[in-house]
C-alpha cells in the first residue's frame, strides 16, 4: 500500500507538523510506503526520508496543476491524503485524472467546506469541526507531540501563549486582558501581527510583563513549557489545537477560548467565549496565579486518549479499509 501526502503550504506549522508525525508514526507501525510531496521551502522541516518536493508550485497556475498531476501519476499511489481545504480542492480537480482513492483531513473550521464533500473518506480533528462540515466524517482527535516527554519543572515563572501571530490567534485580545495581571507573558511565535502586537503592548504600558519571541524548534520550545505555570489559548477559532495537548501532557493547566476541541478536554468553567474581551479578562483574571485548582484529572485523560501512536494507527485502518474496499 502506498500512502501520499500533499502539503503544498511554504510555512511549517500546525498543520505540517501533524503530517510529519503522522508520517513517522506510519512508517514506524506499518510497513506502508508513505510519501510526502511539499513544497521545497518546508522540504527541509521533515523528518522522513520519502520527500518528493515540487518546485515553484501555484494552484492558480494550469502548469502547477499539470506538474503535480504529472508527479502523482509517476508515484502511483493507492491513497492521496490532503490536509486543509486547499490541498482539498487541488485534489478534487487533478483526481479526475487519477484512478486513486482520496482521505482528507480538515483541521479547522472554514467558510468554505463543501470541498471536502468530494473525498473518499473526511477524518475531522475534532467534534467541533465536524459539527461544522456538511459532509459524512470521523473524528480523529490531535495528538500530543512524541518529543515532548518530560514533566514541568517547578519554577513556575510565567504564563505561556504559543502560535502563528495572526489575528485568528487572538493574540490582541490576550495583551488587552493582561492589564490587571501581575505574572508574565510570553508569547511564542511569528507573523504578520507582530508589529501591531508590539505597538499593543507599548499602548497598554505592559513591555515589562509581556515579551513576544521568535517561533523556535520544539526542542526549545519544550524548554519553555517547563518553565511555565500555565498556557493561555486566546484563539478566535481552532480546529485542535495542538498546543493545549503540548501544555497538557507536560501537565502544566491550560485556560483556553472555546475553540476546537477543548469543550471536549477541559470543564466549561476553564473556558471563555471565543472573540469577546470581557469573557477572555474574566477568565484570566480567575485562573492566572490561582493555585487553588487541579487539573490532574485532565493530565490522564490527555495521556490516554491523545497519544500519537493510537491517533495514527486509527488513520492507518481507514487506509486498509480503503485499500481492500
Amino acid at each position: 500500500m502506498k500512502i501520499v501526502h500533499l502539503v503544498l503550504s511554504n510555512v511549517y506549522a500546525g498543520i505540517e507538523q501533524h503530517v510529519n508525525e503522522l508520517v513517522l508514526n506510519l512508517e514506524q507501525e506499518s510497513k506502508t510506503d508513505v510519501i510526502i510531496i511539499c513544497n521545497k521551502e518546508i522540504a527541509s522541516k521533515f523528518d522522513s526520508n520519502n520527500i518528493q518536493v515540487i518546485n515553484n508550485f501555484s494552484r492558480r497556475s494550469p502548469i502547477g496543476l499539470i506538474k503535480l498531476l504529472l508527479k502523482i501519476h509517476k508515484i502511483k499511489p493507492d491513497i492521496i491524503h490532503t490536509h486543509g481545504s486547499k490541498t482539498t480542492s487541488i485534489i478534487n480537480v487533478i483526481k479526475k485524472f487519477l484512478p486513486i482513492k482520496h482521505v482528507a483531513t480538515a483541521h479547522g473550521i472554514k467558510n468554505k467546506t463543501s470541498v471536502y464533500k468530494k473525498a473518499t473518506k473526511l477524518i475531522t480533528v475534532s467534534q467541533m469541526v465536524k459539527e461544522s462540515i456538511d459532509a459524512s466524517s470521523v473524528v480523529i482527535n490531535n495528538w500530543y507531540p512524541p518529543i515532548v516527554q518530560d514533566k514541568k519543572s517547578l519554577n513556575n515563572d510565567y504564563v505561556l501563549a504559543v502560535g502563528r501571530l495572526e489575528k485568528v490567534k487572538g493574540f490582541d485580545l490576550l495583551i488587552q486582558s493582561w492589564i490587571n495581571i501581575k505574572d508574565n507573558l510570553i508569547i511564542i511565535g511569528s507573523g504578520k501581527e507582530y508589529d501591531s502586537l508590539i505597538n499593543l503592548i507599548s499602548q497598554h504600558n505592559l513591555d515589562t510583563k509581556i515579551q513576544i519571541i521568535d517561533e523556535m524548534s520544539q526542542e526549545d520550545l519544550a524548554d519553555y513549557y517547563k518553565n511555565a505555570s500555565m498556557l493561555v489559548i486566546s484563539s478566535r477559532s481552532e480546529g485542535g489545537p495542538r498546543v493545549a495537548l503540548e501544555a497538557l501532557c507536560q501537565e502544566i493547566p491550560v485556560i483556553s477560548t472555546n475553540v476546537g476541541h477543548m469543550a471536549e478536554i477541559l470543564p466549561k468553567e476553564l473556558l471563555a467565549e471565543p472573540d469577546n474581551l470581557e469573557s477572555l479578562k474574566d477568565l484570566i483574571e480567575t485562573y492566572v496565579g490561582n493555585q487553588n485548582y487541579s487539573q490532574d484529572s485532565i493530565y490522564k485523560y490527555i495521556e490516554q486518549e491523545f497519544s500519537g501512536i493510537s491517533q495514527s494507527k486509527k488513520i492507518l485502518n481507514i487506509y486498509r479499509e480503503l485499500f481492500v474496499s
